[in-house]
Order: structure tokens, then C-alpha cells, then sequence
């Protein structure tokens, strides 16, 4: 029986409408538990995040019997914190933990090469993932990434979200902390870092490993990485980190020794 134009009408803005809120609610339910999925920052004291960090770095060491050891901001030099901040996120201090242009820049770039070739994190993001996220690379753990910042910048300071990262980061294979890093490129504490070191060791964090195998085994530190050091040197002088004098010292600095 064929239906009349004003009941087929009826009943295909009843589905339509059906379909919609079914639409709706999957949507509801999703941002639900997504959120939901996220830690409770805000109920968190920054002796238990610094506890779940060390967890986490413990679960990652290879050799569980690796020297770790969390050392205090105030124990490490200024020269390498900078470094570090120069080297991996110049607006630190002056974001609310997520770097806009740089995100839209490393989308952009991830676009052109259809892949997750760049972050764009900030410290405070790379700090949130290594507390609470893993290393896969997908748009849910980045928006993820992105909340969690956000919440650790409202409930911590800079300084612990720095204290945080310099001692999960991952120097080289196996090297996780500043402490761990410090001892094994120089044979000293992170209080003893100058910069020309500190800038030798940024180069390390966006990919640790790789980086320790190119520049520390190899000793392959000229063309673009050379470049890349003094970059770091250069704006830590520009910034009024370090002197004139002591970047153009800094820049025939031996870090292979014979």
C-alpha cells in the first residue's frame, strides 16, 4: 500500500530524527569516557606525581639495576636547565602548557608527509606523556596529551612541571633523568653542567636513542648537528643566559676529549 506523501514525510523525519539522536548520544557517551579515562590532576599533590613518575621510568629501564636517581631543580645547574628549555621549548615560561603555533606548524607538516612525523610538544606536554601516556602516535592519546597539560599546568608550577621532565626524559638508550644523563656523557652531577654540555645533551631528547648512537658513538657531531648546538648556544646568549664571552668560548668547546 502505497503511503501518502504526508505520512512517508512524518515517518522520514521521525527516522531521521531517531538517527540523530542515536548520533548524538554515541557522541555524549564517548566524550563521556574519554574524559572520564583522564587522571584526577586536580585531587593530586606533587609528591605523588613525582612518585608515579619515578614508577614509570622504573617500568621503562631495560636494566633494572641502572643507576636512577631523582635530583631536585635546585640541583641542577642553571646552564642545563636552559639549555634543554632553549632546545625544546624557547616559550616554556610564557605558555599555559601547549604551544599553538607550534601544534598547527607539526599538523601541517604531519599533513604534507601523511604521518606523525612531528608533536609539537611543549616540555609540559612530553612531561604529561611520560607520567600518564604511552608512546603511540594517534590523535586520541595527542587530545589526551593536550587535557592532561592543561591540567598539570592549573595545578602545578612551572618549576615542577620542569623537575618533573628533566628527570623522566630520556637522554639516550637506557639513560633516563638528567642525573643519569650528566654522569654518563661528563662523568659529573647535573649541578656541574656548563651550557656548550647542556645543549650536547638537548640534542639528545627528540630522539634519544638514534641521537646517542649518531652523535655520542659515532662522534659525529659537525654539519647540521653542529648547528644545531650553537643554535641553542647562540639564543641562550641572545636571551641573557649566558655571556658573550662565554658563547664564543663555548663554541670550539671539546666534547670528545682525547
Amino acid at each position: 500500500m502505497l503511503l501518502s506523501p504526508v505520512v512517508f514525510f512524518k515517518r522520514l523525519c521521525f527516522w531521521i530524527g531517531f538517527v540523530i539522536l542515536l548520533l548524538v548520544l554515541c557522541v555524549a557517551f564517548m566524550v563521556f569516557f574519554f574524559f572520564h579515562s583522564l587522571p584526577h590532576i586536580g585531587d593530586m599533590e606533587y609528591h605523588q606525581v613525582m612518585r608515579m613518575a619515578r614508577e614509570r621510568v622504573y617500568e621503562r629501564l631495560e636494566d633494572k639495576e641502572r643507576m636512577y636517581r631523582w635530583v631536585p631543580l635546585a640541583s641542577v645547574h642553571r646552564d642545563l636547565i636552559y639549555a634543554v628549555i632553549m632546545s625544546e621549548d624557547a616559550e616554556f615560561f610564557r605558555h599555559d602548557g601547549i604551544n599553538l603555533d607550534a601544534l598547527i606548524n607539526s599538523l601541517a607538516e604531519n599533513i604534507k608527509r601523511r604521518e606523525f612525523a612531528f608533536g609539537g610538544s611543549t616540555i609540559s606536554q612530553q612531561a604529561a606523556r611520560n607520567i600518564f601516556l604511552d608512546n603511540t602516535k594517534s590523535i586520541t592519546r595527542k587530545l589526551k596529551e593536550i587535557c592532561i597539560t592543561r591540567r598539570m599546568e592549573r595545578r602545578f608550577t612551572k618549576n615542577e612541571i620542569l623537575e618533573i621532565y628533566l628527570n623522566s626524559a630520556e637522554f639516550g638508550p637506557d639513560i633516563f633523568g638528567v642525573n643519569a644523563a650528566s654522569h654518563y656523557y661528563f662523568k659529573k652531577p647535573p649541578s656541574m653542567i656548563n651550557a656548550a654540555e647542556g645543549a650536547f645533551m638537548a640534542l639528545m631528547l627528540p630522539s634519544p636513542r638514534k641521537n646517542h648512537y649518531r652523535l655520542y658513538l659515532n662522534r659525529n657531531l659537525s654539519g647540521q648537528w653542529l648547528k644545531r648546538l650553537q643554535r641553542v648556544l647562540r639564543d641562550m646568549c641572545n636571551s641573557g643566559f649566558i655571556s658573550e664571552r662565554q658563547y664564543r668560548s663555548y663554541r670550539n668547546y671539546r666534547y670528545f676529549p682525547d
